[in-house]
This record gives C-alpha cells, sequence and structure tokens, in this order.
C-alpha cells in the first residue's frame, strides 16, 4: 500500500465530503426565493371601471415536509396601480398601492424529474394607500386569501425556476400577480 503524505488528504477528502454535502443540503427542505412579475386589475367599483397593471416583486422563504407539501411565507409588493377613471363625466387620476406580507400552505405535484406543478393557498396581509385626484384617501390594511398555481422546472436538484400566478381575493379589487422566479433549496 501506497503512502498518501498528510498535506494531499484535504483535496482527497473534498472530493469525497462535497457530494454528501450537496445531497444532505438539498434534502433538508428549506428553501428562500424571489420573483419578478406583473400586477393586473380590471375592476367595476361602484359603477366606475378601473383597469390597471404594475410592476410586482416577491420575496419568499418555506419549508417543504417531502415532494408534496410545505409552507411558505413571503414578502409581496403588488407595486402602483395608476388608472384615470371617468366619474360622471370627468376624468379623474386614480393610483392605489399595495404590500405586504403573505403566509400560505403550498402544494407540489412532480410531473418528471425536472418538473413540476404547484399551488399554493393562503393569506395577505396587507398595507395600501389610494389616491384619488392627488389626495390620499385610504391608507387601509387588509388580509386576504389569495390562491396560485405554477409550474417549475428543475435545472439542478438545488434551484428551481418558476412561472406563477396568484388570485388575490380582496375586498375591492381582486388582483391577478404573473410572476418568474426561481427558489433554492438548502
Amino acid at each position: 500500500m501506497k503512502y498518501i503524505p498528510r498535506k494531499n488528504l484535504g483535496p482527497l477528502l473534498l472530493i469525497f465530503i462535497l457530494p454528501l454535502s450537496q445531497q444532505s443540503l438539498a434534502d433538508s427542505g428549506w428553501y428562500v426565493g424571489g420573483s419578478l412579475g406583473k400586477t393586473y386589475v380590471d375592476e367595476n367599483i361602484d359603477g366606475v371601471q378601473f383597469t390597471a397593471d404594475s410592476m410586482s416583486f416577491r420575496l419568499s422563504g418555506g419549508y417543504e415536509f417531502n415532494d408534496y407539501f410545505g409552507v411558505e411565507a413571503s414578502y409581496l409588493d403588488l407595486g402602483t396601480l395608476k388608472d384615470t377613471v371617468d366619474v360622471g363625466g370627468q376624468m379623474i387620476p386614480v393610483a392605489t398601492t399595495a404590500r405586504g406580507y403573505s403566509l400560505a400552505a403550498t402544494g407540489r405535484l412532480p410531473i418528471s424529474q425536472r418538473f413540476a406543478a404547484k399551488g399554493r393557498i393562503g393569506y395577505l396581509f396587507s398595507d395600501g394607500e389610494t389616491t384619488i385626484d392627488g389626495i390620499t384617501e385610504d391608507d387601509s390594511s387588509e388580509k386576504d386569501p389569495f390562491v396560485g398555481v405554477g409550474l417549475t422546472f428543475s435545472p439542478v436538484e438545488t434551484v428551481r425556476l418558476s412561472l406563477d400566478v396568484d388570485y388575490i381575493d380582496g375586498d375591492q379589487i381582486q388582483p391577478l400577480v404573473a410572476t418568474v422566479g426561481f427558489s433554492i433549496h438548502f
């Protein structure tokens, strides 16, 4: 048997330990991620049509109990939705913003080794502000249920790319949020 000098053991040990640590990281269940997209609103509120879209983003983290079920917490910024609405023949600028935190149960259905369908259902706890003709009318806090569906692609075991659509059932408006994102799984 050939003697291996002690100073050469480090790289040799890394060759064996690195794949084990990568596997254990991927199996822990924890993940963090982010997404960018658009918020869409097309509502008739008390006879006034409000149609707008804006950029939105989400930062999220969660835990997957197994390949099928998990929980997720997120920060969601719906952006600023702006429209000029017709009120009795007069055109009035309206802008509304909303941002907040969500908590959701998640579900995942593997389609193949790299693709999976996913869904989430939960509540969005948000703060918003509405400005009508330059005057701030409302500074509201709401708790709204939401549901979302999506598709994920895993180019490698610890990374998922996703396309998502969420429907938020708000009191005055029910926005759709479409996003493209990623998550890193530990």
